[in-house]
């Protein structure tokens, strides 16, 4: 049995999956609080959008940014990844540096955590690495009903209600797909808000690891962490109104309800009636999306191409020599990378 003062010789990354907005933060936050590792240097908090912090990795989630561009993507794309990106000679590169940032950080940890909602699109890059470097990963999926997710992003980014929806859909079902089969967890976003010291215990126990605090030791400071005025949106959680729904709402619903149940049965992955019913919705997904007009596909790549252009070509001035003697203009880029 593992204790605290044994020497684990185990490298445990808990990979924590979920669309931005859905409480990724405050869980990874909540590992924070026990000694879980993060790396080197996080993104600071933000006033009025994460004051508590993104307990993101900067250099990891520049990289996902950069590799993002490549593809000439971005994190609120609508449209998916080509087929079989990862396997692309050009990206291999931005796995090379990920490795380098995993050994530099992470190599004498036996427990530590990365977040990043990019993941659950990019997590295909990240399964070579983890076996490469002798890592097992856990994956714990945050699920958080998506018409709050819906509302702070409406509120936040000023999307419409659909663009909210597909970004929600399309990270969720991409997460879900990705991490299967893999050893994982479901959480449920008012489990951490009510009761944070069970889901601690609840990891804690599905993985088998010891975190480097107790969770009894940390009990004060795990109070001040989490509180109820941490939630701004709230949605009914009750099925009173599911018959309402329809279209990509109506997936939402579907997706969040199947979701919920296996977070209901703490690892809940092998439940074959609910992966079942989350095909279904990927199914369904998949024919809309097949449904959009060409030219509307067409404007977006194009968009899409026009921003990665101007992205690349700020990160080469952001590398100049001249943006160095300027470095305290850093700031805006990096306030810009949270949007």
């Amino acid at each position: 049995m593992k204790t605290r003062g044994d020497r684990v010789k185990d490298n445990t990354a808990l990979i924590i999956l979920g669309m931005h907005r859905s409480g990724t933060s405050l869980l990874t936050g909540l590992l924070g609080q026990v000694g879980v590792r993060m790396g080197r240097s996080l993104y600071a908090p933000q006033k009025g959008v994460n004051e508590k912090g993104f307990w993101e990795h900067e250099d990891i989630v520049d990289t996902h940014d950069e590799l993002l561009l490549h593809l000439r993507s971005q994190w609120d794309d609508l449209l998916p990844l080509k087929d079989k990106w990862w396997e692309d000679e050009a990206v291999q590169p931005y796995v090379a540096r990920l490795q380098s940032l995993v050994k530099r950080d992470f190599s004498e940890a036996p427990v530590w955590a990365l977040k990043d909602p990019r993941m659950c699109r990019l997590l295909p890059l990240w399964m070579p690495i983890f076996k490469a470097r002798g890592i097992r990963p856990v994956f714990i999926s945050m699920n958080r009903n998506p018409f709050e997710v819906i509302a702070s992003l409406q509120k936040r980014d000023r999307f419409s209600r659909e663009k909210a929806l597909v970004l929600w859909l399309n990270h969720t079902l991409s997460a879900e797909s990705h991490s299967r089969g893999q050893s994982r967890i479901f959480i449920d976003f008012d489990q951490v808000v009510t009761d944070p010291v069970r889901v601690l215990q609840t990891i804690e126990r599905e993985t088998g690891i010891v975190f480097p605090v107790s969770v009894n030791q940390a009990n004060e400071k795990i109070g001040r962490f989490v509180s109820p005025d941490l939630r701004h949106h709230k949605a009914d959680k009750t099925d009173a109104g599911a018959t309402r729904y329809q279209g990509l709402e109506g997936m939402a619903h579907e997706l969040y309800s199947a979701l919920s149940e296996k977070a209901a049965e703490s690892g809940g992955s092998h439940n074959g009636n609910l992966d079942e019913r989350i095909d279904s919705v990927a199914a369904d997904f998949a024919s809309y999306q097949k449904k959009w007009n060409p030219e509307l596909i067409e404007q977006i790549r194009y968009l899409n191409q026009e921003h990665a252009d101007y992205r690349i070509k700020f990160f080469r001035i952001y590398r100049s020599l001249s943006w160095l003697l300027a470095r305290p203009f850093w700031l805006i880029e990096k306030i810009l990378r949270k949007y």
